[in-house]
Order: structure tokens, then C-alpha cells, then sequence
């Protein structure tokens, strides 16, 4: 399968309720305007061709250009190798580049005042992971400028990954995403939870295009969104890739032990059983 960049992705959050999840990141992040919508999936399947019809109320916003990045913790414990341990490979936080240093400094003044503050990272200089999950289940990262760890200045994804070259393996000779840009980065003076640490990691991006932030509150019925809001609460919970031919991408994907766990119609959409690499759900959408 080749997953073409042009066509774009988007990440999909389940939450409980899109109210105050689009309060925070709107007034708080930056983000949006999110856009509204209901969608009846009355032919809703899981992937032995059950039915599952549900009905999701999604909001959406564009991220811009964004990337993928996979973390591995090569020596310290800061907050990816407790994520590890914890709860093993997968979606972790999302960057916000916001660019310049005002817009780095506005933002978290905002997040301050509603009693959300960083907790690792190196909030005085470039970056920081702040205390939003409570609120949608999404840990962000706030960061200024380029050029950090190989990134290109804009919006990414996070994994954590227990061997990079064995996840970037499978996502670009199965998956086929783009080539990965690799480094080691060591970081002497590092913050987490009011400890200075010394920490090194492996960063590695990729371009996934244009992407949108998906929210979906599941309002009747069961989806794989309201499964991971049951089993593990609120959070990411798949990367959707854009492709111009779902049904040849799947069977090629077939072809290498790669199922299909849910599928919706409505949406365009299906879902793959990809998390034994790397821990994350990716799903497929028919774009132009």
C-alpha cells in the first residue's frame, strides 16, 4: 500500500461529551473553529460483518501540515519511558508549533489560568507537555520554532515506540508512509513533574500531510471510539490515513495479515488491526 501525503489524514479523538473538549481547545489551545456534524451509521460492521449501527456526533478542524514523530527512550526515565511501561506502545501527545515566542508564551498563560501547566519537557526555551488530559483524554505539547529534534516546524503526532526501526519498518514497507527523518537527541537538563533529569532520546518524522482533529461523542449504538472510552476513557484513538482506492488498499493489506476490525460507510471509512507494531490503530478514508 502507498500512502499518499497529498491526500491527507486525521487524527480521531473519543471523548464523552464535546462540550468542554472544544472549550479548552479552542480558548485555550488555538485551535479551530471546529465544525459540527451527526452521522447515522446504519451500516456500521466490525470485522466479521456484524452489524453495529450507532449514531456519532464528530467535530472537526484543521491542524495544517503535520507530522508523524516515534520516540524511543534511550537512557533516563522521563515521561515516554513511564508511558512504556505503563501502558506500552502508542499514541502519546500531539504538538501544537505555535511558531513564534508570543504565541508560544500567550498560550500557556492561557492554559495557566484555567489550572492547566506544563509537567515535562523544557518549558523556559522550546517545549513542554502540558496537563490536558483530564479534559478529552489528549496530552499536547506547546512548542516554539523549528527545527527541533529534525522536526520542520509544524503540528506532529507522538508515538512511543519500543524499537523505532522495527515500527518504521512496518509503517513504511506495509503502511507505506513516507521515509523517516531519525536522530539522537540527549537532553542534560530536562523537566518532569518538579524534577531536573537528564534523559536521551531517538526522534524519528514523517510527513502525513494535511491533517484534521476529529472528535467523536458517540450519542446512540457502540463504535470503536465508544469501546476505548469504556475500556480506558477518554483519548486518541486512530490516525486516519487519506487513499485514493480504500477497498485495493485494504485487500493488499489482507494480503500481508492485515485485517479489518470495523468498517462504516457512512464515514468512508475502515479501521485496521494494526496495533501489534507500535500500539496505534490506523484507519483508511477515501479522499480526492
Amino acid at each position: 500500500m502507498r500512502f499518499e501525503a497529498a491526500r491527507g489524514s486525521s487524527v480521531a479523538v473519543a471523548v464523552r461529551d464535546l462540550g468542554p473538549v472544544i472549550e479548552l481547545y479552542e480558548q485555550g489551545l488555538g485551535l479551530g473553529p471546529f465544525d459540527h456534524r451527526e452521522v447515522e451509521l446504519s451500516g456500521a460492521t466490525d470485522g466479521e460483518g456484524g452489524k453495529r449501527p450507532a449514531r456519532v456526533a464528530i467535530a472537526s478542524a484543521p491542524l495544517g501540515v503535520c507530522e508523524m514523530e516515534l520516540i524511543e527512550t534511550l537512557e533516563g526515565r522521563p515521561h515516554h519511558a513511564d508511558f512504556l511501561k505503563e501502558r506500552g506502545e502508542g499514541m502519546n501527545h500531539f504538538n501544537l508549533d505555535k511558531r513564534t515566542a508570543e504565541g508560544y508564551l500567550a498560550t500557556l498563560s492561557g492554559l495557566y489560568w484555567r489550572g492547566i501547566e506544563p509537567f515535562w519537557g523544557l518549558p523556559f526555551t522550546s517545549f513542554c507537555y502540558v496537563e490536558t488530559a483530564p479534559i478529552g483524554g489528549v496530552t499536547f505539547e506547546v512548542m516554539v520554532g523549528s527545527g527541533h529534534a529534525g522536526k520542520k516546524g509544524h503540528n506532529h503526532l507522538g508515538l512511543v515506540v519500543a524499537d523505532t526501526q522495527r515500527t518504521i519498518d512496518f509503517y513504511t514497507k506495509t503502511l507505506g508512509l513516507p521515509p523517516f527523518r531519525t536522530g539522537e537527541y540527549p537532553m542534560p537538563r530536562a523537566y518532569y513533574r518538579d524534577e531536573r533529569i537528564q534523559t536521551t532520546f531517538r526522534a524519528s518524522f514523517c510527513d502525513i500531510g494535511e491533517t484534521r482533529l476529529e472528535l467523536h461523542q458517540v450519542i446512540e449504538g457502540s463504535t470503536p471510539c465508544s469501546d476505548r472510552v469504556g475500556r480506558h476513557g477518554e483519548g486518541m484513538h486512530h490516525l486516519c490515513l487519506g487513499v485514493s482506492d480504500v477497498d485495493a488498499c485494504v485487500a493488499e493489506l489482507e494480503a500481508e495479515g492485515i485485517g479489518v476490525t470495523w468498517r462504516a460507510p457512512e464515514l468512508g471509512l475502515v479501521e485496521l488491526d494494526t496495533t501489534a507494531t507500535g500500539g496505534m490503530t490506523f484507519a483508511l478514508r477515501e479522499r480526492d
